[in-house]
């Protein structure tokens, strides 16, 4: 799969959308590199759940499949993680997630100051 040098404002956007995803970048914004894809589906499932104890395993493995066949490639395809399956771990690219959420701040921005000055 060929990943693309920056993440376009449509990507990020994209990756925001899902609250699973949205879960895994606060992950990798609270735990050094690289990431144990283990550590990040229990912790995934837990803020999923609000529990205050650990979650079943069962739960667990359901959000280990998920990210590793549908959240994690999405991360990947665009830059802001490498994958490494066979170790189960994920490096995050620190610089590129902070550029993508910095260009979606942006956009955001934009449209709040656009709404504040048109007045019509």
């Amino acid at each position: 799969m060929e990943v693309d040098e920056h993440a376009t404002t449509d990507d990020t956007f994209d990756l925001l959308s899902h609250n699973r995803r949205r879960l895994a970048l606060q992950h990798f914004k609270q735990n050094d590199n690289p990431g144990d894809v283990d550590t990040l589906a229990r912790r995934v499932a837990r803020w999923e759940q609000s529990l205050a104890t650990a979650p079943a395993d069962v739960e667990v493995e359901q959000v280990g499949m998920a990210l590793e066949c549908t959240h994690l490639p999405k991360f990947e395809e665009i830059g802001l993680i490498e994958s490494h399956p066979e170790e189960g771990i994920v490096t995050m690219e620190s610089a590129a997630i902070a550029a993508a959420m910095a260009n979606a701040i942006a956009v955001i921005e934009f449209f709040f100051d656009g709404a504040a000055t048109d007045g019509d």
